[in-house]
């Protein structure tokens, strides 16, 4: 990617889950940041993912308060990478950010991700504290280990929910996880594509409403064996990105 003058345009998209105290304060920090980053065209996409909570009417009614916002509702609860793929797909605009509707991100941290759109393809925030149960900690450490060995990814922290991508990858690749892996999806298909990823430090907040799900251990046996299914059908050629070309080897 080379620098330009242009202005960009960006979607910007929250899946919401048992969030309803949450995702009010999500999207109005989302409006202040982007405005203040002088982004003109924009819009806001909150994917609720049939929540039995308020979220879906409180969803509505931002929507109805703010004519950037609009929602996304599933009828019933699909999973986590379900609602990110949902929210991938509607994108409209240049480049797509996506946060989890839970409110544990600074939306200020977003300028850094824009600052670096001429320099670089993806942007990939860390959680430089995470900010949850040393359970919690010590399944990411094994995940992050486990995709590193297997899919070559050395990003510090695969599944941070504060990313920024252009959009038009998103028509380029078919997105399958409805969990966890949905992230290490993105990153291992990218790569293959030859986009360019950087990361970015980045707030972690304690979580204050809502119920986290992300743990439950059917969560982490399916996502176990979509690392299986991804290993058997993106494995060889990963091996093969990984080798020297011949010129490499001679020089």
């Amino acid at each position: 990617m080379t620098a330009s003058t242009r202005p960009i345009s960006l979607s910007v998209f929250f899946p919401a889950y048992y969030d309803e105290h949450n995702i009010p304060k999500v999207v109005v920090a989302a409006i202040g940041a982007i405005e203040e980053i002088g982004i003109e065209d924009y819009e806001i996409i909150i994917v609720e993912d049939g929540s039995p909570d308020r979220t879906g009417e409180v969803a509505d009614e931002l929507a109805a308060r703010h004519d950037r916002v609009r929602v996304i509702h599933h009828e019933r609860n699909q999973g986590y990478g379900a609602a990110l793929r949902t929210g991938f797909l509607a994108a409209r605009k240049d480049y797509v950010f996506y946060t989890d509707g839970d409110n544990q991100f600074d939306l200020q941290e977003l300028k850094k991700f824009i600052a670096l759109i001429p320099y670089s393809d993806i942007v990939s925030g860390f959680r430089i504290k995470k900010q949850y149960s040393n359970y919690r900690k010590l399944t990411s450490s094994v995940y992050n280990f486990t995709l590193r060995i297997l899919f070559d990814i050395h990003d510090r922290d695969v599944d941070c929910a504060f990313k920024l991508y252009p959009t038009e990858l998103f028509r380029r690749i078919e997105l399958e996880s409805r969990d966890a892996f949905i992230d290490a999806e993105i990153a291992i298909k990218a790569r293959l594509l030859g986009y360019r990823s950087t990361e970015v430090g980045v707030t972690h907040l304690p979580r204050v409403d809502g119920i986290s799900t992300g743990a439950r251990p059917s969560v982490i046996l399916r996502t176990i064996q979509e690392i299986w299914r991804a290993h058997r059908t993106f494995g060889r050629r990963i091996r093969e990105a990984k080798k020297p070309k011949r010129s490499e080897e001679r020089a």
